[in-house]
């Protein structure tokens, strides 16, 4: 609930404007059925007389005599200017109502829309700012899950809560206190029924509650295991294991359904019951009503208008309680999703952006120091690198290589803070890392990751995408680079060709090139190659590599790789094992001097071509 009040702040006028029609629409309808019983004991009449003395004469008003006698008689009388007066005060009051009905879902709406985008906008920034421990702890189908399903919950939950939060109350104490000024021995039975239906809501509460916390998760599973199937399909139809993957999404599918039944189930429960024991209350107003009319408690039109207006105040106390109940009911699977959102925006960031602006105008040359730098993931018991000590200057060319899961590609996320170091010290020309502005350093850094990645657009944005105002002469150099020029080219459209969700209408070698692409343009003073090169020929890579040293010649390069003729010409290699460096030199010194290093090469290339 804090959360919706904290997003529902900016809108307060818009929220007291809501209360006040509510208000309104409220009022008005309490005062129909009031006005509708004026009609009726005001505006028609019953006029009594008795024979005296062979006389008739009419009794006064409030007075009768027994219509079944020969001495007594009943005549109508209707007042029609009375009738007249109040039906078009009902008319108005009407008029008005459904005018402010308008404004209160229009208003209410636009209210909850906008904290809603409000929210999803927090929890995408939130999801960016997260370190990459964060979000792989949260899991990408439950972060989309909660942006998407959780915010939509909350969003439906407010916009009822702006609509009947007050109305329920005005409705209940105004029904209860008009029906108690019109007949009080007529609304006994209506206090049972209320409570009757507060007990019920209590028992679905328990019920239900428990049930839309474990609904959540089922549509957590649901959304992974959906993603999943999606992203890997040529996975699984390469190892034909399509069916394997139908069977767990219909096991997760039924799960999901299995448990919306069950909560399907009490809810049907309600509707039933809440209308039996609404039509329990009438009949019990109706006997109360006979009650009178046999007692002679009841002896004009004016006791028969108030039982009418009863039954209308009835149906509205009864109406408010459903709402009442409904709010309950949505109430648990509001809180889980408002918990689950909570739960992302709460979540502190282990990177903090504590750098000092003085190093934003800082002439940056590219240096870059790692002294007995060690690693370990948060809560984690061991470090993942140990006491890392090397050094890349500017012009310099530094590979790393080693063993799958040596730590190559966790090195180079230390650089632009994907991660924190854990010990020891990592600079750029002698500046701490941690003193530079995240915006600033990640700018000083062109990064291509293991897995190329596009997004949906053209090949021109995706190149752009490093720096925004580049031109076309700056695009065209960039995959001249990276040799993507000639397949760009020759593709239809060329650089507006569309780019489709994920690039999948792109090789993974083109995907790879223009993702270099998009490092180059924008100049930086560090490039990071982590394995970008994998799904390269042997050509395209050499070729790539030789365009790559003229151009970036005044910037310090990493090339994380596991082919050996990739780093083979570098400045200097780094070698890793188990987290720490084994190695350090040139290729042909490292052949030498290092068992690891020659292992790795020896498993790729002769010795002729080693040499």
């Amino acid at each position: 609930m804090r959360l919706m009040f904290s997003y529902m702040k900016p809108y307060w006028k818009g929220v007291i404007v809501v209360f006040l029609l509510v208000a309104a629409i409220s009022i008005s309808g309490l005062l129909l059925p009031d006005y509708m019983s004026k009609i009726l004991g005001e505006g028609i009449s019953a006029e009594y007389s008795t024979l005296v003395n062979g006389v008739w004469v009419t009794l006064p008003s409030g007075v009768s005599c027994d219509p079944l006698l020969d001495t007594c008689t009943v005549k109508q009388v209707s007042d029609f200017s009375i009738i007249m007066k109040y039906s078009g005060i009902m008319l108005g009051v009407t008029f008005l109502s459904s005018l402010a009905s308008i404004a209160l879902m229009k208003l209410s709406s636009q209210i909850g829309t906008k904290v809603s985008r409000d929210l999803r906008s927090s929890l995408y920034k939130k999801v960016t700012d997260l370190s990459v421990a964060e979000t792989s702890k949260f899991g990408t189908s439950t972060l989309i899950t909660r942006a998407t399903n959780d915010v939509t919950q909350v969003q439906n939950f407010m916009m009822m809560l702006l609509r009947m939060v007050l109305r329920i109350p005005i409705m209940m104490i105004g029904g209860v206190f008009f029906a108690l000024r019109k007949s009080a021995s007529l609304t006994g039975s209506l206090g049972i029924g209320v409570l009757i239906l507060f007990i019920m809501i209590a028992i679905v509460f328990v019920f239900v509650g428990p049930l839309f916390k474990q609904l959540q998760k089922k549509i957590d599973r649901l959304t992974m295991v959906t993603r999943e199937s999606i992203n890997g399909v040529r996975v699984i139809r390469a190892f034909g294991q399509g069916e394997r993957e139908v069977e767990r999404f219909e096991e997760a599918n039924v799960d999901l359904n299995n448990l919306q039944l069950r909560t399907g189930r009490i809810m049907a429960i309600l509707n039933p019951s809440v209308n039996l024991i609404f039509n329990v209350v009438m009949v019990g107003i109706l006997y109360s009503a006979y009650s009178l009319v046999f007692e002679t408690s009841i002896i004009d039109y004016q006791g028969i208008a108030n039982v009418s207006a009863i039954f209308q105040y009835a149906m509205q106390i009864m109406f408010s309680v459903l709402m009442l109940t409904m709010t309950f009911i949505m109430y648990p699977r509001a809180q889980v999703t408002a918990n689950r959102i909570k739960e992302v925006l709460s979540t502190e960031s282990s990177i903090h952006d504590d750098g000092s602006v003085e190093y934003n105008d800082f002439d940056f040359k590219g240096e870059v120091v790692f002294d007995d730098v060690s690693f370990r993931f948060p809560e984690a018991d061991t470090n993942i690198l140990c006491n890392i000590s090397l050094e890349a200057r500017p012009g310099e060319t530094v590979a790393i290589i080693g063993s799958t899961g040596s730590g190559k590609s966790t090195i180079i996320n230390l650089i632009p803070r994907l991660f924190d170091i854990s010990a020891g010290s990592l600079t750029i020309d002698g500046v701490p890392v941690k003193d530079i502005k995240l915006s600033k350093l990640r700018s000083l850094i062109g990064f291509v990751p293991q897995k190329a990645l596009l997004f949906s657009g053209t090949i021109r944005d995706n190149i752009a995408f490093g720096k925004e105002d580049a031109s076309d002469e700056e695009i065209a150099e960039a995959a001249r680079i990276a040799q993507a020029s000639d397949f760009i080219e020759s593709t239809e459209g060329q650089y507006d060709a569309v780019v489709e969700q994920g690039g999948v209408n792109f090789s993974g070698g083109q995907k790879q090139r223009i993702s270099i692409a998009r490092s180059i343009v924008r100049k930086p003073k560090i490039y990071i190659f982590d394995d970008s090169f994998s799904a390269l020929d042997f050509k395209t890579d050499s070729n790539l590599r030789k365009a790559l040293k003229e151009s970036v010649k005044d910037a310090t390069v990493f090339i994380v790789a596991q082919r050996i003729g990739t780093i083979m010409d570098a400045d200097r290699i780094i070698v890793l094992q188990e987290g720490k460096i084994v190695g350090s030199g040139k290729h042909k010194d490292l052949l030498q001097n290092c068992d690891v290093y020659r292992e790795i090469a020896l498993s790729q290339m002769d010795e002729e071509e080693l040499a």
